[in-house]
């Protein structure tokens, strides 16, 4: 009689952890830093499958994909966007040239595409503070790494671009430590 009972019961308990469960999606507001990276992760995918890196190998271009990513770090204040990489033995010249090709292209795209990945659609937010594209751009940090695709701890490099200074002496480059 109790294994009837509590069967009988158990959609019902089922139930309302389903009901908790969708009025806390319910009531949970979605903010702009959700819905801007929700759309930076559009754009990053488009990215992704759009352009490739580049190096000069000689008298010829190789070109290859790579992996993109992106997220907010809370504890920096600052929002990060990684372009990831393996290829044949590299040389360190190869890959700053492909770091500095790539992060030189995600960084326009973003800039073509800020602050708008940010804002509401529709109508203007008398709310937006003064400077924010500019703060906005302050938050960005284009990311590369690089790794031999025979073993990812040989090979190793890192590049990286801040998007609210802006330009080529913002880059900076450098062998990857295999111990972070």
């Amino acid at each position: 009689m109790k294994k009837l009972i509590v069967f009988l019961l158990f959609p019902t308990l089922v139930n309302a952890n389903a009901d908790a469960v969708e009025q806390y999606l319910i009531n949970e507001p979605a903010t702009l830093l959700d819905v801007g990276m929700l759309r930076l992760e559009n754009l990053t995918n488009e990215f992704e499958q759009r352009v490739g890196l580049h190096w000069t190998d000689g008298d010829k271009m190789k070109l290859f994909r790579a992996e993109v990513s992106s997220h907010y770090d809370d504890q920096a204040g600052k929002i990060y966007v990684t372009i990831s990489a393996m290829h044949d033995e590299p040389t360190e010249a190869q890959m700053a040239e492909g770091c500095s090709n790539a992060t030189m292209q995600m960084t326009i795209w973003l800039i073509k595409s800020l602050p708008n990945l940010f804002l509401h659609k529709g109508y203007e937010d008398p709310s937006v503070p003064p400077l924010y594209s500019q703060g906005l751009k302050d938050m960005f940090e284009v990311r590369c790494h690089f790794s031999s695709s025979h073993d990812s701890s040989q090979g190793r490099f890192w590049a990286s671009r801040r998007l609210g200074v802006g330009g080529e002496e913002e880059m900076r480059i450098g062998r990857w430590d295999v111990n972070n």
